[in-house]
């Protein structure tokens, strides 16, 4: 029967076939991209080690490639014992004296009032042998002085003994914890310089490329590796103005690609909120002079079956 149609019927025939085996008209087509990072290191230095390759899968916090940190550790533990010795500091004055040291002094401030009082009275005898003659002027100065000595004596370490019943003044131990809260700011400051000498994957995802190799002197923002997310590819869209309605954020999509009939799944995830003219990639001419709105649907693709750069067709719940 189809050699007695005409050429020109059966090639119309044809095409008009191929039209209703085509995609819907109602699909909007865009190209499947990944959100890929490019991850650099954000210290100088040379690179000893790389953790990954091209296609290994990785998770949040995995080690991707190692600096040389050497001098960077023999700071951190200068740092670490300036504040040991600073909290140590700071404790001491927080403890206060311990008792057997005040014992101690009390016990020389005791001996010193007990030589005191022995010194008045000798002083007393001094006096009367003066005052009779049978001692010149000289040796009373002498007794008054050692009394005055042994009175000052005793004073001092009784004002000392009193310090350390009281313990630090406030100012010592602001100016101790300062010094110890400095110390530990330091600390911490070299620890998280020497984190950054370690580059580590920031998400789950796939490694896509990595870019040095050990023995390399990196630059600060030298990339490493280019880390994506496979399993959550997006593809922008772009939706006629007058075709927008029913179109929202959460909206559920059907993504479709040439190279398998499966149907992968997606939402909306962003509607912009500026129109465009039509990107080149879409040829129709009767489509080309309308103004869009790009609306990016987020697909899911745990199994890794879609690659960026492939042409997709998408249909959108309303």
């Amino acid at each position: 029967m189809i050699k007695n149609i005409p050429t020109a019927l059966f090639l119309v025939l044809s095409l008009s076939g191929c039209r209703r085996e085509a995609r819907p008209t109602d699909d909007f087509q865009g190209v499947v991209e990944y959100e890929d990072r490019l991850l650099a290191f954000e210290s100088p230095g040379r690179i000893v080690g790389v953790n990954v390759r091209r296609g290994d899968v990785v998770r949040d916090g995995d080690v991707l490639a190692q600096l040389d940190d050497k001098l960077e550790r023999f700071t951190r533990e200068a740092r670490a014992n300036e504040a040991e010795g600073a909290r140590a500091d700071l404790a001491l004055l927080e403890a206060g004296a311990k008792s057997e040291d005040v014992a101690a002094l009390a016990a020389q401030g005791r001996a010193a009032a007990a030589q005191e009082e022995l010194l008045k009275k000798s002083l007393e005898r001094t006096r009367s042998l003066h005052a009779t003659g049978a001692i010149a002027e000289a040796e009373l100065d002498r007794v008054k002085a050692d009394l005055d000595r042994a009175t000052a004596q005793r004073q001092s370490l009784d004002q000392q003994v009193a310090s350390l019943r009281r313990g630090a003044r406030t100012q010592e131990l602001a100016r101790a914890r300062a010094r110890a809260n400095s110390a530990d700011a330091a600390l911490a400051l070299e620890d998280e310089r020497l984190a950054r000498y370690t580059l580590r994957s920031r998400n789950a995802g796939m490694v896509l490329d990595v870019h040095v190799e050990p023995g390399e002197l990196a630059a600060q923002g030298t990339p490493a590796a280019t880390v994506a997310d496979t399993t959550h590819p997006y593809v922008d869209v772009f939706v006629p103005q007058g075709a927008l309605e029913g179109i929202h954020v959460g909206s559920n999509a059907q993504v479709r690609v040439d190279a398998t009939t499966t149907t992968f799944s997606g939402n909306v995830e962003f509607i912009s909120p500026r129109t465009e003219f039509t990107p080149r990639f879409l040829f129709s001419e009767r489509e080309r002079p309308n103004l869009v709105i790009r609306v990016r649907v987020r697909i899911s693709d745990p199994m890794q079956r879609l690659h960026a750069g492939v042409p997709s067709f998408v249909r959108i719940d309303r």
